[in-house]
């Protein structure tokens, strides 16, 4: 396949396999009339790389403001891994913040699992980034907070019968740390690069395992809880609308540096997760809107949930405080405890 102006060679390849496109034929952009380089499959349009971004960037400002995820007076924490979901996230907000009349600095956080010969490399390319754009950077790991790596702690629990893959050790963690780093940063907000695929797949993984909790609580539009907030900082994830392809296709016109290998733990581990993720991209060959379905579903059975069950009563673990739903001690705590750590 020949090489097109942006030089994506392997990339094209990619987006083949997925459901947009590099135009290799003689066609018009469905909106300005020049050459296109893009085909939405889900929306049928013909695209230029200028109007792709466009359109990518009204999307996330169309989502931000329909959700009432930002105020003005936010102080905003991005989770920065160094992929291009983060970058892409960062760059965005960075550019919605300079029209914003006396707007507070935008910090970006990393949490270092310390997995050795990856989270290191990705570090680097966040730093580049955030030094570019004069944003403030800041790393918390596993290490200095929680008292061992990732790596020591799959060492030791692969020992132990109730093994249960490197992701669910690391999600616990990391969901704690970016919540609490995000606080004493002074965050109002922690903005995630999670976007539509993650937010399909997360939803049809819950169908499967019937977690009716799990997609009630995730209602984007459910009333504040005063006392949650007491500990968990507001979470928003303006991407929830563009599938991973497009985050892709943006990344690379915009011509971002980022990392993109996954975690090794993913590769290996023969996670739920992923099984359900390719069985996704195999249903958006034959329904190119399928993740949009799964979206739509989500935000109408979500609501349904929430609204049947009400707001979710919670007890304090007995450790840290933080809400736990019906048990004593927290699973961050609880895996503490595990550890002796």
């Amino acid at each position: 396949m020949a090489l097109n102006s942006f030089g994506f060679s392997t990339f094209i390849r990619v987006i083949d396999i997925k459901n947009l496109r590099i135009q290799e034929r003689k066609s018009n952009c469905s909106f300005c009339g020049k050459k296109s380089l893009i085909f939405r499959k889900h929306s049928g349009q013909l695209l230029c790389a200028d109007c792709f971004q466009i359109s990518f960037e009204k999307i996330i400002a169309k989502t931000i403001s329909k959700y009432n995820m930002l105020d003005p007076s936010d102080k905003i924490i991005v989770g920065l891994s160094g992929g291009k979901d983060s970058i892409t996230l960062l760059y965005n907000l960075i550019k919605i913040q300079k029209g914003v009349h006396e707007s507070n600095p935008i910090i970006a956080l990393t949490i270092d699992e310390g997995i050795k010969g990856y989270r290191e490399n990705s570090i680097e390319i966040a730093k580049k980034f955030c030094k570019k754009y004069n944003i403030e950077y800041k790393i918390l790991s596993f290490k200095e907070r929680f008292g061992l790596t990732l790596n020591e702690i799959i060492k030791i629990k692969k020992k132990q019968p109730d093994y249960k893959y490197a992701c669910n050790y690391c999600a616990t963690i990391r969901r704690r740390l970016l919540n609490d780093g995000a606080r004493e940063l002074g965050g109002t907000v922690l903005a995630m690069g999670h976007n539509l695929t993650d937010v399909a797949e997360t939803f049809l993984m819950n169908v499967l395992y019937k977690r009716l909790h799990l997609i009630g609580s995730q209602f984007i539009l459910k009333d504040e809880n005063k006392d949650l907030r007491t500990y968990y900082i507001k979470k928003i994830t303006p991407f929830f609308k563009l599938p991973e392809e497009e985050i892709l296709i943006y990344a690379k016109t915009k011509k971002f540096d980022y990392y993109s290998p996954h975690c090794p733990y993913r590769e290996v581990d023969p996670i739920i997760r992923r099984r359900v993720l390719e069985f996704i991209q195999s249903c958006k060959r034959y329904s190119p809107e399928i993740e949009f379905n799964l979206l739509n579903g989500f935000l109408e059975i979500s609501e349904i949930i929430y609204n049947h069950y009400g707001k979710e009563k919670y007890c304090s673990c007995n450790i840290c405080g933080y809400p736990t739903g019906i048990a004593k001690i927290c699973t961050y705590c609880n895996l503490k405890k595990e550890l002796n750590v």
